[in-house]
């Protein structure tokens, strides 16, 4: 009987000494994937990449300034307190309705300048603004939106203070299309705005993560390591993966919204902007699909009907 019960107390403090080992080396993978995740960029990577841009897309700075006025403004953070390097642009009137614009990753507030001229063009103002570690702000770690909106949010409210009852909306591409649609959805923000632009949103951060963790090919089931930055990532920064389901969180938008994206799309597959279109509460909603388009490349290749498209969502709103 002795024996049989030391064995048995072996046998359970073996099976002690694995389950912490699993649970620490799983927490530890969840670390690595975290820390991987949520830094993607950072300012210096960031701070000229739109020099590159403006040569693709024939763009004039100068002629730029000439048209346009351009006001540094610097609103601050509600969420951490940091600076939000942010340009107010307009071209008469200060009080007209105005547009906000949210780069994709890897961009900065003058990435936006080409797009921006579209509504400028067309009697809107603009406000563009550097998001999280890109450009000049400072503040840490890319969270495909999640942290990301507050930036966005506060920009909003900026912009109600002095629009005078004008209209604002909303322009996102890409990345920035997660932010904002996060933004957007969150609390009542949507009772402010009159229209909302996704060109290629991201959908998911956890189908990013998944497929980046399918790439490294390390011998780790990838479902395995996902579910593991998802966990530490909610230890560490108060939320999961499935909080970033922006398909999910786009069933609480019921304003008027375009939606942009390419059959060929590598970087924002096809039935990313199919799904939040799919889960939109709008009853003016439109999914606008090109067939050979690579990521955001739709205002080169498509121009005037993407200019059509955009004009014709924030002139009937």
């Amino acid at each position: 009987m002795r024996k049989k019960k030391k064995v048995l107390v072996i046998i359970f403090s073996i099976i002690v000494v694995l389950a912490v080992i699993f649970l620490g080396f799983s927490y530890y993978l969840g670390k690595q994937i975290v820390a991987s995740s949520t830094q993607l960029v950072n300012n210096e990577g960031t701070k000229n990449v739109h020099e590159d841009l403006w040569a693709e897309y024939g763009f004039d700075f100068d002629t730029f300034c000439q048209a346009y006025t351009i006001e540094k403004i610097n609103p601050i953070s509600s969420f951490d307190g940091h600076t939000i390097p942010a340009e107010f642009i307009y071209s008469e009137d200060k009080n007209n309705d105005v547009v906000i614009m949210a780069h994709g990753l890897g961009g900065n507030l003058y990435t936006n300048y080409p797009i921006a001229e579209l509504f400028l063009a067309n009697g809107y103002n603009v406000i563009t603004y550097d998001q999280r570690s890109s450009g000049e702000n400072t503040a840490e770690k890319t969270t495909f939106g999640y942290w990301e909106k507050y930036d966005l949010i506060d920009c909003i409210k900026y912009a109600k203070e002095f629009t005078q009852e004008k209209k604002i909306g909303v322009w996102g591409e890409s990345f920035g299309g997660a932010t904002a649609i996060q933004a957007v959805a969150y609390k009542d923000i949507q009772e402010d705005i009159a229209f909302l632009i996704l060109d290629c949103p991201v959908s998911s951060m956890k189908w990013m993560v998944a497929e980046e963790m399918k790439s490294m090919d390390i011998g780790i089931p990838p479902d395995y390591m996902t579910l593991c930055g998802s966990v530490v990532n909610n230890i560490e920064l108060g939320f999961s993966y499935k909080e970033v389901e922006c398909a999910d969180i786009a069933k609480k938008i019921h304003i008027p919204t375009l939606v942009i994206n390419s059959e060929v799309d590598k970087t924002t597959p096809y039935f990313m902007g199919k799904d939040i279109y799919d889960s939109l509460a709008s009853g003016k909603k439109e999914l606008w699909t090109v067939a050979d388009s690579k990521h955001v490349e739709m205002w080169l290749d498509y121009n005037e009907e993407y200019c059509s498209k955009v004009l014709g969502l924030i002139e009937d709103n």
